[in-house]
This record gives structure tokens, sequence and C-alpha cells, in this order.
């Protein structure tokens, strides 16, 4: 198969020079960079099982048909030569790699096509897994986390991690983006306010800011805004994001 970057040349009407010629090295390395190299490998072994496939059928892959490509994904979610049936989510990669191969070769796949479209779809109508729904976190799970954690740095800023965001309901991406103060960064998401009944987390949610009252626990072993406090005075963290790394 031809990368992309292959394909990155001069104009036939435009003389070589040494800065140009360095300028296509440049944009192939860009090129190549456009997808991880995992991600070229998939691909790549996309290309090569529906290339195959089409060889069996005694029909070519170029240029795209997609009442072929429709009897390709067919085939991957029920197999009639005894091949194991693949997931919805590995059928839609699949067709995510032959549309990006196409385009390497100057094709344009119509994944809206009916042909594909339509077989997709019913594929997903008929092998779709539910979602999974988690169960939720209760307090005793909290507490035998907090438990195993031991009192260095580290042991600190997870456990203020876990009692924070248990007893305030944050997601991950609200924990992380907490900020001491009001406009310590540019991209804050947030920031602290410590008191003497608790804590007051204001929050630039989904749905616009938002304030969180956190209060304090019976006990400082469990108590989120003790262990906040903890975190920030042995982490020596005044000022910029509460939760940092640590080595």
């Amino acid at each position: 198969m031809r990368e992309d970057d292959d394909r990155i040349t001069l104009p036939l009407h435009v003389a070589g020079s040494g800065t140009l010629d360095r300028l296509v090295d440049t944009a192939r390395d860009y090129a190549k960079a456009s997808t991880s190299e995992n991600t070229n490998k998939a691909y790549a072994a996309d290309w090569k099982h529906f290339a195959r496939w089409c060889r069996l059928k005694g029909a070519e892959p170029l240029p795209p048909s997609s009442e072929m490509i429709g009897l390709y994904l067919a085939d991957l979610a029920a197999p009639t030569n005894g091949s194991p049936t693949l997931s919805v989510s590995t059928i839609e990669r699949r067709l995510s790699g032959l549309a990006w191969n196409y385009a390497q070769r100057g094709f344009t796949l119509d994944r809206k096509n009916r042909h594909i479209a339509s077989v997709l779809a019913g594929i997903k109508r008929k092998h779709a897994r539910p979602p999974v729904q988690k169960e939720a976190i209760q307090a005793e799970d909290i507490l035998a986390m907090v438990a195993t954690l031991s009192h260095d740095l580290r042991g600190l800023r997870d456990r203020a991690i876990l009692l924070l965001g248990y007893a305030g309901g944050l997601r991950r991406s609200e924990i992380v983006s907490l900020d001491v103060h009001k406009d310590d960064t540019p991209d804050s998401g947030g920031w602290i306010e410590i008191m003497e009944k608790g804590a007051l987390l204001t929050l630039n949610a989904k749905t616009g800011w938002r304030e969180v009252e956190i209060g304090r626990g019976s006990k400082d072993q469990t108590c989120p805004v003790h262990a906040l406090e903890q975190w920030l005075h042995f982490a020596k963290i005044d000022f910029g994001p509460v939760f940092v790394g640590t080595s």
C-alpha cells in the first residue's frame, strides 16, 4: 500500500531545488504524523483483509463499490466461512480504515450511500450490545479505597481526590481542573474556598457555573475538607491547580 506521505511531491511544472526538496521531506514527515503508528498499522491490515476478501469473491477493491462494501460489512457481521463474528465497533473501525485507504488513493467513499448506511444500521440494530450501566460507588467502597492509601504526598493527594469527588459528586474533569483561587490560570475550570464549616467549590459545568457545598465530616480520617487541607499544606500549594502530579 502506498502511504499518503509518498504522494507528496512537487508539481510537474515546478523545478526542484534544495529548499523545495527539503520542504517536500518536511511535508511528508508531517503527513506521516497525521495518524499514529498503531492507527496506520490497523488501517493497513483493514485494507489487506478487504482486498483479499474481494479477490476471493472475484471482485476488485478499486474503484470503490458501495454495493461490494455493503456485502463485505454483512459478511463481517454474519460470516459464511466459519470466521468469528466481529463486534459492531470493530466493523465500524474496518469501515473507517477502508475510507481512509480509499482517500489515500484519490477516491471518496460515501459512507452515507444506502448500500453502506442501511447495512450498517441493520447490523447495529441486530448485533449492538446495550450499554452496561455501572454500579454506583457506595460510601463503604470509598472508605475501603482510602484505607489502602499511604500518608506520603501521593497518598494525601489521592485521599483528597477520592473524598472530595465522592462528597461533591464531581466528575473527573471537574476535579482536575480546580484551582486554588479564582483566575489563577487562564483555563481554570473552577476554584475552592475553605471555610470553618466546610468548603465551597465553584465549578464551570457544561450548563454554566455552579456551586457545590461540601461539609466537614465527623472524623478527620474520612473528612473531605480535612483531606484537602492536608494535601494543600504538605504539598505547599497556594496558587494554581489544586491537584498536581507528584513523584
